[in-house]
């Protein structure tokens, strides 16, 4: 181990061990989760929401949540399971801000 941290710590790119994804496929899978909470946003303020769009949301956010794409302290998939199930305006501002912080804030809307 001291040598791996050696050789790891000499190198100017870093090393990974496994715990954070692919820089792309966590930024795809940041889209994925932020385009499907703006379509679901979008069926909500239409009252066209049925229980697959909010549970398409909620999964991606399980996703996000397994590959420890949480950022800044955010807890996407509690905040995402509260705006989408219990309408929470909060839960929804966080997630929208978490979309804004990850790059893709104009997939979703300001609540």
């Amino acid at each position: 181990m001291a040598l791996t941290v050696a050789l790891c710590w000499g190198l100017t790119a870093g090393c990974s061990f496994g715990d954070s994804p692919e820089p792309k496929k966590a930024a795809a899978q940041q889209q994925r989760f932020c385009a499907q909470f703006g379509q679901w946003q979008q069926d909500d303020a239409t009252h066209d929401v049925d229980s697959v769009s909010a549970q398409m949301v909620v999964d991606a956010a399980k996703v996000l949540d397994r590959e420890h794409l949480d950022t800044d302290g955010s807890h996407i998939l509690r905040d995402t399971e509260e705006a989408v199930v219990r309408h929470s305006h909060y839960s929804a501002v966080r997630v929208t801000t978490y979309c804004d912080r990850a790059g893709f804030e104009m997939l979703v809307a300001s609540p």
